[in-house]
């Protein structure tokens, strides 16, 4: 006996860690909300490219969209157009949409539409390799000289190639320095100190490109901002070339890097692109599920979130049926309340999801005296089992008809659905009743009957909570858990709460 306690509780464990680990698994990793209530933010950029064609000429439009690397997850990207074939190119780590026709008139517009989010991504997932190495650039004269004394300082000043590029943009920026002032020309233009930046840094051998950002901010047309980045050797660093704050902002996404305009046109003139952005709130689940289609996550076959709608309805409704077990067995083996039959119970709550909890009392208590009392008479005739209960199950059938005309008559809709109270069950729970009447007493009788309809309320309540109905139908590695628990369960051999009340008088008398 002692290895089969061994045996059941080694299992228990064995189930309860596999279904615990799935589950945090789903959340942690797959990044799975614990909540059907759980919104986030998601951003909507929307572009739109206006340019006049002209006449018979073929007609090619560029633009560079967001990287995949981006440290925000793109759920949904569209390419809008009339006429236009579009592909996708990689170009220098850059990701560029190519708008292509034969032959265009008047003005055009094209259109890109980007949906993402930085869900789930808790670092930046940038490209892998670097900037190849730079030579330095062949200065002569006056320049030479400048630069010469600009990384002067900043060698002395910096320990890294952060604190390099920190102190070179710091420098670039001050106005009362002769030499900064020399190699801009008078130009305080961003692009020009961009490009003073790049001498320096190319000067003294650190590797430094332009990066393109967009802000995200809801309504408001939106001008991509420069910024800089240099490679240590491990990871990007990124730099504000106005006042070299170090790290890209969270509101900040990467749009294309190099020297290039965001967009170009051949055959065509005039070019505007138009940058907007909107934030909008998703469902979690649904994100979640987004996020895994766009990366192809295979896990997520396995999800009942992949079944058809109607039968997704129809599994919220039978994963629920082990909780419901689950709290008859408690309520038999530790509290110790009465039913007619194990899990009768739970088939009735599960009849209360549509004629609800308080209608299905009533209708399942009427059933039942009337049930009652045609089996009393049916009693006196001394027929078969089998045809005893053929003629319960046919006069069961005919008094829901019954009350569900009349309840329709009088306008009392919940009557309608007592057809969906199993006539088996029914018919099997007048049996039941009946013969415990008859061995026990009508008082007996009652109490089960009453022991039912609690055990029948209590797990209507546990299978229709929704926030249980999410959590089992997204995480059903809790059917696991709650298998240990009935395992557990099952060699539980101490007294039951009903039974303390019992014997409470004997305890007292004895003391």
């Amino acid at each position: 006996m002692k290895g089969v306690k061994l045996h059941v509780r080694v299992l228990a464990l064995a189930l309860l860690l596999i279904g615990a680990a799935s589950t945090a698994w789903q959340i942690f990793v797959l990044n799975i909300p614990v909540s059907s209530d759980t919104t986030e933010p998601v951003w909507v950029i929307d572009t739109k490219l206006t340019f006049n064609a002209r006449d018979n000429t073929p007609v090619k439009v560029q633009m560079y969209v967001p990287p995949s690397w981006s440290k925000f997850i793109t759920l949904n990207e569209s390419f809008i157009s009339k006429n236009y074939g579009v592909n996708t190119d990689i170009v220098n780590d850059n990701r560029q949409a190519v708008w292509s026709a034969r032959r265009a008139e008047g003005q055009q517009q094209l259109f890109y539409r980007l949906m993402l989010t930085k869900r789930s991504n808790s670092r930046f997932a940038e490209s892998e390799a670097g900037p190849l190495f730079r030579e330095s650039p062949d200065l002569q004269g006056v320049e030479k000289v400048a630069v010469e004394a600009l990384l002067k300082p900043i060698r002395e000043h910096s320990a890294d190639i952060e604190t390099f590029i920190r102190e070179a943009i710091k420098l670039i920026n001050e106005p009362s320095n002769d030499n900064a002032r020399l190699l801009l020309g008078n130009n305080y233009t961003q692009d020009n100190k961009s490009m003073v930046l790049e001498l320096l840094l190319s000067s003294a051998h650190i590797p430094v490109e332009r990066v393109r950002t967009l802000r995200l901010i809801s309504g408001v047309a939106q001008t991509p901002e420069l910024w800089m980045r240099s490679y240590n050797g491990k990871r990007w660093l990124y730099f504000n070339p106005e006042t070299g704050a170090q790290g890209l902002p969270d509101d900040r996404v990467v749009w294309w890097t190099g020297n290039d305009p965001i967009a170009k046109v051949e055959g065509g003139r005039q070019l505007k692109v138009e940058i907007t952005a909107n934030q909008k709130v998703m469902n979690s689940i649904t994100l979640a599920q987004s996020i895994a289609e766009s990366k192809e996550n295979k896990f997520w076959a396995l999800s009942l979130y992949d079944l058809p709608l109607q039968s997704q309805q129809t599994f919220e409704i039978i994963l629920m049926i082990p909780i419901g077990v689950m709290l008859i067995l408690l309520l038999r083996n530790v509290v110790g309340l009465e039913t007619l039959g194990t899990f009768t119970p739970v088939l009735i709550g599960l009849a209360f999801r549509e004629t609800q909890v308080l209608w299905g009392i009533i209708l399942f208590t009427l059933i039942t005296a009337l049930g009652l009392s045609i089996r009393s008479y049916l009693e006196h005739l001394h027929l078969q089992l089998l045809s005893r209960l053929s003629v319960v199950l046919t006069f069961v059938v005919i008094i829901m008809a019954l009350i569900s005309v009349l309840g329709h008559r009088l306008g009392l809709d919940r009557g309608l659905s007592i057809a969906l109270f199993p006539m088996v069950i029914l018919t099997m729970s007048i049996e039941r009743m009946s013969i415990v009447w008859e061995e026990r007493g009508g008082l007996h009788a009652g109490k089960v009957g009453i022991g039912t309809l609690i055990a029948a309320t209590l797990s209507h309540l546990m299978m229709t909570y929704p926030t249980w109905t999410y959590f089992v139908f997204t995480f059903p590695g809790m059917l696991l858990i709650f298998v240990s628990f009935m395992l557990v369960l099952g060699h539980y051999r101490g007294y039951r709460l009903t039974e303390l009340f019992r014997f409470n008088a004997m305890i007292k008398g004895r003391q």
